[in-house]
């Protein structure tokens, strides 16, 4: 199960460097598993994270972002096959390392559901957003003309902008995220420690940034923009409510269009749209058409998975039915 070279993997959310970062926030580790043969070549990293109420057995959850196993190469008219391989071979490794289930949040763009869906229950999770860079100018061919009058409001504002590479200015950030986090709500899922975040511009040096937008010496908005192969990645934004007007993150969404282009990524991904309000704000910036967030579950022992749904049922009950794993619903 050795470590695929960078250049192979398709994007940042199946790189080793954003798994490491975001293990801790899925309450587990990160691994990796790689089947090779003469079909073709898989990887899938995932975190193995040890399940409730019994010790020694665990489950995986794919990390923050979307990834799940992802065909490197395969010989030609032979990729059902190699996946078929791959999934025995997984099967062996979930008996040895006693993973009960698996749940994977597939990648939207690098579209690898396609290959793995026989094996796993999809479910349509909403959908994600994203900007096509490959157009001559996004500003002028993706944008609305709300969204552009925005920007230029923006800099009619003085607003300014402001690239940190190295996370110096994260404390501003994360004070933004938190007034984001409390007006809207976010649940503990899109919760992130600062000591996390600070971490991660060690992992991902060179792959993540921040764009500050400023008025009047001080941040209004900022995002976290992350970034590997063709994609680019909204992945974390903030604002202070208290300055809306100064329309500080649609300057920050030209701008990193802008960027983007420039180093010649072909999409720049705005995220999910869970609200209507949402979905209006990040459509403003794209005429593209959504992709759809599909996600997958298996189980691996269904005899050890119903022990642990029972466990729970008595002696904490099941609050959500619909979630997987159930015993942690």
């Amino acid at each position: 199960m050795a470590v695929p070279t960078k250049q192979a993997v398709p994007d940042i959310f199946f790189t080793p460097e954003w798994n490491e970062a975001y293990a801790a926030h899925e309450g587990g580790e990160f691994q990796q598993f790689e089947w090779k043969s003469e079909l073709g070549h898989i990887i899938y990293p995932f975190i193995k994270r040890p399940v409730p109420m019994l010790e020694g057995w665990f489950d995986t959850i794919t990390a923050f972002g979307q990834s799940g196993p992802v065909i490197i190469d395969a010989k030609e008219g032979q990729r059902r096959a190699l996946v078929d391989e791959f999934d025995a071979a997984f099967q062996d490794f979930c008996e040895q390392q006693c993973i009960v289930s698996e749940y994977i949040r597939f990648s939207s763009w690098v579209k690898n559901a396609e290959d793995f869906f026989p094996l796993y229950g999809l479910d349509m999770r909403g959908i994600v957003m994203y900007i096509d860079l490959t157009v001559d100018d996004p500003f002028r061919f993706e944008f609305s003309s709300a969204a552009r009058q925005q920007v230029r409001r923006a800099l009619k504002n003085g607003v300014t902008l402001e690239y940190d590479f190295t996370g110096d200015t994260l404390d501003d950030f994360c004070r933004l995220y938190d007034l984001t986090a409390d007006r809207n709500e976010f649940p503990d899922h899109y919760l992130f420690a600062p000591e996390m975040l600070k971490e991660s511009f060690k992992h991902l040096e060179g792959k993540q940034f921040l764009l500050n937008a400023k008025y009047d010496g001080k941040t209004v908005s900022s995002a976290l923009i992350v970034h590997h192969g063709d994609y680019m990645h909204y992945h974390l934004v903030a604002n202070d409510p208290d300055y809306f007007r100064c329309a500080g993150n649609s300057l920050i969404m030209a701008e990193a269009c802008r960027y983007g282009k420039e180093l010649g990524f072909s999409q720049f991904h705005l995220g999910g749209a869970s609200t209507e309000a949402l979905y209006r704000f990040k459509r403003r910036f794209t005429k593209t058409e959504p992709l759809e967030i599909l996600t997958g579950k298996r189980i691996r022992n269904s005899d050890m998975y119903g022990r642990l749904t029972e466990l729970k049922r008595l002696q904490y009950g099941i609050e959500n039915t619909g979630h997987f794993p159930l015993y942690r619903g």
